[in-house]
């Protein structure tokens, strides 16, 4: 009788962890621990590929592919407020570019079952008022298609000032919107707001919120996906400071503000132009553009003065 056949017969406890490594190693391809896909990439695929063949589908991240609402708040990491962010920075294994300005992140949260799911927060601020602020979700690998089955659904909103969907072949889907909302409705508000507190920024009474929305087959029914929310400070200019209330900026009554109605009107041109910026960015393709168009297109309504700087500066 061999070394290994007496080890067999005599230590049940060890030949009862042999037996066990078949379902544990199936059980970690199936349902695999986030430091392990972080290690290996290619096993969230295989992760996935399983899910789908079995009939099983991942639970979307909770405010995924909306800028809006009370989602999970996952795993948050505080950044140095006081960090200087211009042009374009990296984000998510693609490139987000950034509109006029100086920007200062504010924090980055991981979110998705497996961690899948990278959201950047930034913010640009003058006089200790925040002009700008900017909420970014992209997917590091691709997810489930039916992470994403409401993506577009800002888009097709009523109360939009205007919507465009650029595409809409799904799983391919693209689109943006134009929309007034309360800082109260922005996801994550108690922690960005507290956080801005710290530092002595204030959120102004209302926000001109512009949406952009892109996804792409990524293949075995997954896709790569990224939001980009754009928050603008609408009242603080000359003409609009006064038109502090939310009502000033309803839809319907939009027409007796003439000054509300051309911050809006362009707002709607602006993100036309931008949304295509945003496009390229996806596709780390910034040689789309030049720098002179793409400097010009980064001119939002809510920009800086020449002259009026970030406190931060």
């Amino acid at each position: 009788m061999s070394a290994f056949s007496r080890l067999w017969h005599r230590a049940p406890i060890w030949r009862f962890c042999l037996y066990m490594i078949v379902p544990f190693t199936v059980l970690t391809l199936i349902f695999p621990p986030a430091y392990l896909t972080r290690l290996l990439p290619r096993l969230a695929a295989l992760s996935s590929s399983i899910h789908n063949r079995l009939g099983m589908h991942d639970a979307p991240a909770r405010g995924e592919g909306s800028g809006d609402g009370n989602g999970e708040d996952g795993v948050i990491t505080m950044m140095p407020i006081t960090d200087r962010l211009t042009k374009a920075i990296p984000f998510a294994g693609r490139i987000l570019p950034l509109p006029e300005g100086t920007w200062h992140p504010v924090m980055n949260i991981i979110n998705g079952p497996h961690g899948e799911v990278l959201e950047n927060v930034l913010i640009r601020v003058e006089g200790h008022v925040v002009t700008g602020m900017i909420g970014a979700e992209g997917s590091t690998q691709p997810v489930p298609e039916t992470a994403i089955t409401s993506i577009d659904s800002s888009c097709h909103d009523d109360r939009n000032y205007m919507s465009r969907v650029l595409t809409a072949h799904p799983p391919s889907m693209e689109c943006w919107f134009t929309t007034a909302v309360y800082p109260a409705s922005i996801n994550r508000t108690a922690i960005i707001a507290n956080r801005l507190k710290e530092e002595g920024f204030i959120l102004p009474p209302v926000l001109l919120k512009a949406g952009w929305s892109y996804s792409t087959p990524a293949g075995d029914h997954n896709v790569n996906v990224e939001t980009v929310t754009i928050f603008l400070n609408p009242v603080n200019t000359d003409s609009t400071k006064m038109l502090r209330t939310p009502d000033y900026w309803a839809k319907d009554t939009l027409g007796q503000q003439p000054a509300a109605s051309d911050f809006v009107k362009r707002t709607n041109t602006w993100m036309a132009g931008w949304a295509q910026v945003l496009h390229d960015g996806f596709n780390s393709d910034m040689l789309a553009s030049s720098d002179e168009q793409r400097a010009r297109l980064a001119h939002d309504p809510a920009a800086p003065q020449p002259g009026r700087g970030s406190p931060l500066d």
